[in-house]
């Protein structure tokens, strides 16, 4: 009831307003369809919780809620995505993919697509963001306006290097960048494999094997009672997530005592980092 509140309010309710329109606007663009929202993995749920087998013959389940899962299908078969809904902006980094920091989208990914007997699609976030448009040119245009806001409201995640279903995604698209999926087609139709966010489906396979191995490395040291001091160190940026933490009195991690170990996030490009997985 007071004006600080009553502000905010109003805030929020254009942004949800506003990106309603744009998720609706990339649904009516998409031959993918909406599978389900607020999706729940776990028993008695639409999907039933992630069984990991560990080596010492015990098993974890990993329950958990999706936002949205999409569904679309061509000669080929079934393709799955899963949207991940953010009030920030936020992208897959591959780096923190194998340090075992990110990899929720890809477990409950691996998942659906067992379930639904699917391809891998992509695993996508959606940002729930008020745009600020920066330009040089203060008089913008209606038309060159909208644009900048679509631009803000565009995708960020991982997704096919197949043409057939990247233009599934983006119906409007011929050559060069989407208007809502991190994607770009050159003049002669081919997807550019140069962006991060464009992987095959080899590069997905390697990547689900890596992440449900990290989750039995995790499922066994909490078995085995570990809980040892190890916060991430990130080398491409310098940052460590003890620079915001608030219980670093209580921790008393400090890199110069023997046992304390950093996990660190390692600064590799996309090659570098499909490489060394199907190495491994």
């Amino acid at each position: 009831s007071i004006p600080k509140y009553v502000v905010l309010t109003k805030r929020l309710k254009k942004v949800i307003i506003r990106a309603i329109k744009y998720i609706i606007g990339t649904l009516k663009v998409s031959d993918f369809k909406v599978l389900g929202t607020e999706i729940e993995f776990a028993e008695g749920k639409r999907y039933e919780p992630i069984k990991i087998q560990l080596e010492n013959n015990k098993q974890v389940e990993i329950i958990g809620k999706i936002d949205r899962i999409d569904i679309a299908e061509n000669k080929k078969g079934k393709y799955i995505r899963i949207i991940d809904y953010k009030s920030s902006i936020k992208n897959i980094d591959l780096n923190e993919v194998v340090a075992g920091i990110q990899i929720q989208l890809l477990t409950y990914l691996d998942a659906v697509s067992k379930k639904e007997n699917a391809n891998l699609a992509g695993a996508l976030y959606f940002s729930l963001i008020e745009p600020v448009i920066k330009a040089k040119n203060k008089n913008l245009s209606e038309e060159e306006l909208e644009q900048e806001i679509r631009n803000n409201f565009k995708m960020n995640g991982l997704i096919l290097g197949d043409v057939e279903v990247i233009k599934m995604m983006d119906k409007t698209l011929t050559t060069g960048n989407s208007n809502i999926i991190p994607a770009y087609i050159d003049k002669e139709g081919n997807v550019s494999k140069n962006k991060p966010s464009i992987l095959e489906r080899e590069d997905f396979i390697a990547l689900q094997n890596k992440v449900e191995r990290v989750i039995k490395e995790i499922a066994q040291e909490i078995m085995s009672g570990e809980i040892g001091q190890k916060p991430t160190y990130s080398l491409k940026n310098k940052h460590t997530a003890c620079e915001f933490c608030s219980y670093k009195s209580i921790c008393g991690f400090d890199s110069k005592i023997s046992n304390n170990k950093y996990n660190y996030i390692p600064n590799l490009k996309k090659e570098e980092i499909l490489n060394k997985l199907k190495e491994d």
